[in-house]
């Protein structure tokens, strides 16, 4: 198998070196005329000099792309590796001409271009406008494909991001959610008026919060920590000393996709037994580019009807915001969620 990947890789490479060769050959005679065919030594000292700057500013361009491309992805921002691989291969261009001239002439020719560089000049530029003119069209190619892909992409967060708030706000108008929190309310009221205000200002802050993120991809990180607070004092309201929680975020700097937090705290409080006799015990804390949700497993025998759209949207996203990926950890004790943190909006 590997003989046959290095036999492939090599006649590839051959192909290749065949198809520099004869459109340096071309180029070449452009240049020439019927001087290259004057003798023998003419021809192939002309026709491996423009071999040599064919398969150098081809290779070289090649390598400038591929560099260019791995620090700076043309999915993630096309316009900007639009210009780092122009400014490199330019660069590089430019280079690659002068020294391919100087060291060919110096040893095939036995001519110093430097003792009358005004001569070679013109050459030299007419190869650059044609190797950049030949770089510009590819990387344009290569822009369009992604500036379309990207346009496509952005559109379909928006359709992800309209399902991720529809999914949160049907969560919390979902009827067996509304029973339980009036329940809640009702004996509140009853027993303990100051809780039940608490516990309808809580209720209301976060049809607010869900609300007021209709038209945004990204959310200050102290904001959502703050939704995340009323979320979460709702619920211990409802659930008492059932529900243990520790929320421990000190640096809140950076930007997260809004409601993934209460996506994540909704997904442990569905799919979990809350009880007296079995707390669940979660825990929220940031690690570096990171905020960490982590509860308890004691997995409910009937699960709620759960589709999993709200945590596969949720890490569509980041694939398209971040470079980090979202990562989910499972084992028989514990369920825990990474998310990541968007340094700034761009």
């Amino acid at each position: 198998m590997n003989f046959k990947k290095f036999r492939k890789s090599f006649s590839r490479q051959l192909m290749y070196i065949a198809i520099g060769f004869i459109i340096s050959g071309i180029i070449t005679y452009a240049f020439a005329g019927k001087y290259l065919f004057t003798n023998f030594n003419t021809t192939y000292k002309n026709l491996l000099y423009g071999f040599c700057i064919g398969i150098t500013l081809w290779k070289g361009n090649q390598f400038m792309a591929w560099i260019s491309s791995k620090y700076f992805p043309w999915p993630q921002n096309p316009i900007l590796t639009l210009f780092v691989s122009s400014v490199s291969s330019l660069a590089f261009t430019v280079i690659d001409i002068f020294a391919v001239n100087y060291f060919y002439m110096k040893f095939v020719f036995n001519v110093n271009i430097l003792d009358n560089l005004s001569r070679w000049i013109p050459q030299m530029v007419i190869i650059l406008l044609i190797s950049v003119l030949i770089t510009l069209s590819f990387y344009l190619a290569f822009f369009f494909k992604w500036w379309r892909i990207a346009a496509v992409n952005e559109e379909k967060l928006k359709q992800e991001a309209i399902q991720l708030r529809y999914d949160a706000l049907k969560s919390q108008v979902n009827p067996h959610f509304l029973f339980n929190s009036l329940s809640v309310l009702s004996s509140l009221v009853e027993t303990d008026t100051a809780k039940a205000k608490l516990f309808i200002q809580q209720f209301s802050d976060i049809y607010r919060y869900v609300l007021d993120q209709k038209d945004k991809e990204l959310v200050a990180l102290d904001e959502e920590i703050k939704f995340a607070q009323s979320f979460i004092n709702l619920h211990q309201i409802r659930h008492g000393e059932s529900l243990k929680i520790t929320l421990d975020i000190k640096d809140l700097s950076g930007y997260i996709v809004p409601l993934s937090l209460q996506t994540f705290l909704e997904n442990c409080f569905k799919h979990n037994i809350i009880s007296e006799e079995n707390p669940l015990f979660i825990k929220l804390w940031r690690d570096g580019n990171y905020v960490i949700i982590q509860n308890s497993v004691q997995k409910k025998r009937a699960i709620q009807d759960s589709t999993g759209i709200g945590l596969e949207t949720i890490r569509k996203r980041y694939e398209y915001l971040s470079q980090l990926p979202m990562e989910v950890v499972e084992d028989d004790k514990h369920f825990t969620v990474k998310i990541p943190i968007v340094k700034s909006i761009s």
